[in-house]
């Protein structure tokens, strides 16, 4: 292990060590930075986990829609659409007799998107951002896509999966 360096000096007749500024400045800097990575590793959350930046792109999603309770019967019609709100996804039952889910947050602002049969594609009411039917824009001012999700519809129990 490596020695300090020192100087003695004679203060009121009696020995005192100290330590040279370069030396201090050294120990300082390692101490700070002991601390710094200390406070950086404990905001990593809990389990070591790095939180996502852009949640919207990795969201792990698994659920299933009843399409035979009043919240969700709509959607057995080709044209019509449900925003699932606990889950932030739009499910559309398109005229070609598919079902399409997105994130139903606008990239732009975060307003509540609606589907347009009539075109196959998403809007926002709020600036008139316009996105496909696979989440891409095709109208800004929203520049980043929608989430997008696989679906699987089961006709035997009248159920939608809506998954990532």
């Amino acid at each position: 292990m490596k020695e300090i360096l020192t100087n003695e000096v004679k203060l009121n007749n009696q020995d005192v060590n100290t330590i040279d500024r370069k030396e201090f400045m050294r120990q300082v800097g390692i101490g700070f930075g002991a601390i710094m990575l200390m406070n950086c590793l404990q905001s990593c959350g809990v389990g070591g986990e790095i939180p996502d930046p852009n949640p919207t792109t990795n969201t792990k999603l698994d659920f299933t829609i009843d399409l035979k309770t009043n919240d969700y019967s709509g959607l057995k019609t080709k044209g019509a659409f449900a925003v699932v709100k606990g889950q932030n996804v739009i499910v559309a039952h398109t005229n070609n007799d598919t079902w399409i889910a997105v994130s139903s947050k606008c990239t732009h602002e975060q307003t509540t998107i609606n589907y347009r049969a009539s075109s196959n594609d998403f809007l926002c009411p709020n600036h008139g951002s316009e996105f496909t039917f696979i989440g891409n824009v095709q109208k800004g001012p929203a520049t980043s896509p929608l989430s997008r999700y696989n679906t699987s519809y089961d006709a035997t129990n009248n159920t939608l999966r809506v998954f990532a």
